[in-house]
């Protein structure tokens, strides 16, 4: 199969220049407005353990054929040798979570403290949490680490709907862990983190939205209503969450902006890539800009943008339509 990833709402937004003729180039920049592959990520997605304590109906955690063991910890002389690397070169933002519920490892403020300590103001720090382990201990370590941005994922608003949305979860856990969050935020006069509630709209959460905006609106707090995406996993298609039907993606920045860390140092494409079918490298072994610039990485760009996606991650990936 080969899917044309140049139409005019589609077009990518970067081009490879060692494939782009001088002349070509110029005619991308001026009038399609496109830009040469970064020399370096701007974003990093970071697993610093790995495990989650929510079983999402809308989530492949927990459901992939590879048995992923939780609790696995990144080791702090990785964390710290790839954060480094990541500051000295300009990245703009690191998120410290990747495919897990990042509350679970408990040196989480330490850790950001370090890359608050190092950063300038040209990278920010974003954190992605269910909030249920969200501690008082865990909350104020947050607050004192320098944390830019803090978005809990809230999938709803009416209890039994939200507990067989979040299996695993109780929402006047997490809601009141968010309020003690806000408070302690408000008493301190904490400038940091920016606060959001996210969720994915599905056909459980869509009936919800005007209570949703209403309870968190009463607490000045914004929240992002997120398209669907199928992961690459048919469970999420099979469970008919959509609101209207999937069609695959006509473009996507990911491989050309970010990269996605897993706990033991390896790299994969995509942070769908729950069965990490796609390795592009291991920071045990190279630099991130070494695996950036590798052959592999090139050879996967390369292929994505002549839309030669059979046998590639990318080939199953969909977006609900708007």
């Amino acid at each position: 199969m080969v899917r044309r990833l140049l139409s005019k709402k589609g077009r990518p937004k970067y081009y490879l220049k060692e494939q782009t003729s001088a002349i070509a180039r110029l005619w991308r920049e001026k009038v399609w407005h496109q830009r040469p592959l970064p020399d370096f990520p701007t974003d990093a997605q970071i697993q610093t353990i790995t495990g989650c304590n929510a079983r999402c109906i809308f989530c492949p955690a927990g459901k992939t054929k590879r048995r992923i063991i939780p609790g696995q910890k990144m080791p702090e002389k990785l964390y710290y040798k790839i954060i480094d690397e990541l500051l000295d070169r300009g990245i703009t933002r690191i998120s410290p979570y990747l495919m897990n519920e990042p509350l679970l490892d408990k040196r989480l403020p330490e850790l950001i403290y370090y890359i608050t300590q190092r950063k300038s103001n040209n990278t920010f720090t974003k954190l992605n949490t269910n909030g249920a382990l969200l501690t008082e201990d865990m909350a104020k370590g947050i607050l004192d680490s320098g944390l830019d941005r803090l978005n809990f994922s809230v999938h709803g608003i009416v209890p039994e709907i939200y507990e067989k949305t979040m299996v695993g979860l109780k929402l006047d856990v997490v809601l009141r862990n968010i309020d003690r969050f806000l408070e302690l935020k408000r008493n301190g006069n904490y400038k940091k983190p920016r606060v959001r509630v996210t969720m994915v709209k599905t056909r459980v959460l869509e009936p919800q939205i005007p209570r949703i905006l209403a309870y968190w609106g009463e607490r000045g707090v914004k929240v992002n209503l997120q398209p669907l995406e199928n992961r690459v996993n048919k469970q999420i298609e099979n469970q008919k969450l959509e609101l209207r039907e999937f069609e695959p993606f006509t473009w996507c920045n990911r491989m050309f902006e970010q990269v996605y860390i897993l706990a033991d140092g390896r790299l994969v494409l995509c942070c769908v890539d729950w069965e990490q079918t796609t390795i592009m490298g291991d920071l045990r072994e190279q630099t991130l800009y070494e695996i950036w610039h590798s052959e592999k990485y090139r050879r996967y760009r390369q292929r994505f943008l002549a839309g030669e996606l059979d046998g590639m991650l990318c080939a199953g990936c969909k977006k609900e339509l708007a």
